[in-house]
């Protein structure tokens, strides 16, 4: 059995609240107390929080509301057949890339993690992911017309994630930031990672991979370095992470096809009504140059706009940057 496997066992073991001695959880899972110790330390490791008291054995800190198929499927209306939940995974990203490798892929199916030990955002960055209290999904979508067809995918990607926030949890002040990126109240909440790659008969193979923070613990936030929020934070009730799961999937299968069929085009309108720097002044970083200027928007293609010294200038590269020092426009 796999480590992973061994952890994903020993969690569900000790998410009932109750203590468990070292030896009985050695019994129950067929391994000895020393590797029960050692497991421990990983669940550590993975941001999971374990009580360990002497004479009673160990117990979660709080239980995990663990991601559930059926209840997933539920809510997104969506085929199980589309629908993968995992517990501990390098990257759903890549393990979403070698299963496409392997067989054929419906638009639209999903993995879902409970952690990622190897997850990555944009430029290479780590992207934090401990166990149990965020959201992790990569996607697949195959677009027929090639790469060609992908510029502004992430765009229409931040879109769908900001509607899902503001439509389905009535959260106010959610903004998208140029090129994939999801703020609530002008605090980092989402990010997005998309892989293309170009296939043999022209079409592109897109795994587009989403990390939304619905709670996360201090010690995870304490390697971030930019303002954060979760979803959590935002509401008056404990988020219900299955049915958001079911939804945020329906969304952004919504938004894909309706991206595969017009384009970006027809999310230009909705982007200035999501966009963070509208009318703003930003600075966009592309490699060592940095330009300043005003934000205009996107164009039908998803292109940034701004204005550098009365005129209006088209990137398709780049990043706004949000550092302290940098930008001009928190």
């Amino acid at each position: 059995m796999k480590i992973e496997q061994r952890l994903e066992q020993l969690i569900k073991l000790l998410n009932d609240g109750e203590f468990h001695s070292g030896e009985s959880l050695g019994q129950a899972m067929s391994v000895s107390r020393a590797a029960i110790n050692q497991y421990i330390e990983r669940l550590d490791a993975l941001g999971i929080d374990v009580f360990s008291v002497s004479g009673k054995g160990y117990r979660l800190a709080s239980s995990i509301d663990l991601l559930n198929a059926e209840q997933i499927v539920a809510a997104s209306e969506l085929p199980k057949s589309m629908l993968n939940v995992s517990s501990i995974v390098g990257s759903t990203n890549d393990d979403l890339k070698q299963l496409s490798d392997t067989q054929q892929l419906p638009q639209g199916y999903a993995i879902l993690a409970e952690a990622q030990t190897q997850g990555r955002g944009r430029r290479g960055k780590q992207w934090i992911s401990p166990f149990g209290t965020n959201l992790y999904i990569s996607l697949y979508w195959r677009l027929e017309e090639g790469l060609g067809r992908a510029m502004g995918l992430s765009l229409a990607v931040g879109l769908a994630i900001a509607r899902v926030l503001r439509e389905q949890l009535n959260i106010k002040n959610v903004s998208v930031k140029w090129p994939n990126d999801v703020y609530i109240e002008n605090k980092k909440v989402a990010g997005i990672l998309i892989d293309i790659d170009s296939l043999e008969d022209g079409s592109a193979r897109c795994v587009i991979g989403v990390g939304i923070n619905l709670t996360l613990p201090d010690t995870a936030a304490q390697s971030i370095d930019q303002a954060w929020t979760d979803v959590n934070s935002h509401l008056a009730l404990p988020l219900q992470r299955n049915r958001f799961a079911g939804r945020l999937h329906q969304y952004l299968v919504r938004t894909l096809t309706d991206y595969e069929n017009s384009g970006f085009g027809q999310f230009a309108t909705l982007w200035r009504e999501y966009d963070k720097f509208d009318t703003k002044p930003v600075r966009l970083l592309l490699g060592e140059r940095k330009v300043d200027g005003l934000c205009r928007g996107v164009d039908e293609t998803g292109a940034l706009l701004v204005e550098v010294d009365g005129s209006v200038k088209r990137f398709f590269g780049g990043e706004i940057s949000v550092r302290p020092g940098d930008a001009t426009s928190h």
